[in-house]
This record gives structure tokens, sequence and C-alpha cells, in this order.
């Protein structure tokens, strides 16, 4: 709580100097902090996104249906492609199962700005008791970002099948001096997961209604 309220200080602070930056200058006042800083200051970010993450995957990551291995991991692939990911690795022998795409995706624009609003304040709040005012200059976008999920299809008992899901950012445009990020923010992690079971959900129910010849 004293972090949030040093963080939301701090902004309240800064706002004013950003917005009447290029009438009066005073963006000369927001300097960078030295790189061992940076790093610092979002490795804990990144340590508290990792700690999100694992509670998130552990409540919501894993499902089992009563289908075969084989049906769930066709409708895994049919789910995930209906939001627009690329398979890049497959393997049904294994039951593994890797697909990306470009930030935000499987999140919509929409479903992003919701990711903004929400995750902003708890990052504002590891990141600008630690870094100042620069804090303020840093931009919450997903474009230097592919999102990549892997999912692994296991057979489970009575004749079920159980699948897993993790998801990670891979950097495609490297920033200097700022420790890469592994690990989407909590509400993108929640809200991913979520439209992706809703996706095998739909897909499932339309799989096992349709007669067995025409199923894909």
């Amino acid at each position: 709580m004293d972090y949030q309220r040093s963080a939301m200080r701090v902004l309240r602070a800064a706002l004013p100097c950003v917005a009447s930056m290029l009438v009066t200058g005073c963006g000369e006042m927001i300097t960078r902090p030295p790189p061992e800083k940076i790093t610092e200051c979002f490795t804990q970010l990144n340590e508290k996104f990792e700690k999100a993450y694992e509670g998130i995957l552990a409540e919501r990551g894993t499902r089992r249906f009563t289908v075969s291995r084989e049906m769930a991991y066709d409708t895994l692939i049919a789910a995930l492609t209906r939001l627009a990911m690329i398979v890049e690795a497959h393997d049904r022998f294994a039951g593994t199962l890797t697909v990306a795409a470009p930030a935000p995706k499987p999140l919509s624009d929409q479903e992003w700005r919701e990711v903004v609003d929400t995750d902003t304040p708890m990052m504002a709040s590891v990141l600008c008791p630690c870094l100042g005012m620069y804090c303020t200059t840093l931009k919450f976008e997903p474009q230097d970002y592919v999102i990549v999920i892997n999912a692994t299809v296991l057979a489970a008992g009575n004749a079920g099948s159980q699948v897993s899901l993790t998801t990670r950012m891979r950097e495609i445009v490297p920033r200097p001096g700022v420790p890469r990020r592994d690990y989407p923010p909590p509400t993108g992690v929640r809200l991913a997961l979520n439209k992706i079971w809703s996706s095998f959900d739909h897909e499932l129910a339309a799989r096992q209604l349709a007669p067995p010849g025409s199923r894909r």
C-alpha cells in the first residue's frame, strides 16, 4: 500500500510536467536512471509478474475433458487457430503444440486496453518508487512482442484427456539496458486463458454434435 501511494504521488507530480513538456521544456527534469538501476527495477517487476503468472496457471492453466487425447489435441489446434494464433510446432505423438502471434493476440485491442487500465497501477507501484519520474516515460504497449503459447495434451483416466497451457512473451525488438520480459501482465494472462478455454469449449461442442463422418 505504501508503494502504491508513493507511485501515485510520483505520477501526480509528473503529469503536469509531461503535459507541458513541449512548451516549458520541463522534460529535462526527467532523466534516465543508470542502467543498473533500470535493471534492478525491471527485475523486481518481472519477479512480481512471474509470481502472479504462476498463481494464475495453477488456477486456470490445466483442464480435464471426457474426450480422447486425439480429439482434445485436434480441438485445441482448431480453437487456437480460431483466435488467429499460428502453429509453429506440433507433435501429435507427444501431445505438444506451440502457437504464436504478434501481441496482443489472442486478445483484441479492446481487451488489451482493459489489461492496460487494470495492470498499469500495479506496474507503477513497482517502477515509480524505484525509477522516480522516469517511470512516466515508459509505455505499456505490445508492439515489440510475440505471444507464444505452449500446450501439452495428455491422456487422463477413464479415456479422457488433460490439456495444459503456458504462455510467454517473445521479444522481437530488444530494448538496450532493459531486462527481457518473459511474463505477460497478469490480467492479460487471465483474459487469454479464459478466451482460449471458451474457444476450446465452443469447438469441442461443435465436434461432438457433428456426425462422425463430417468431423474435421
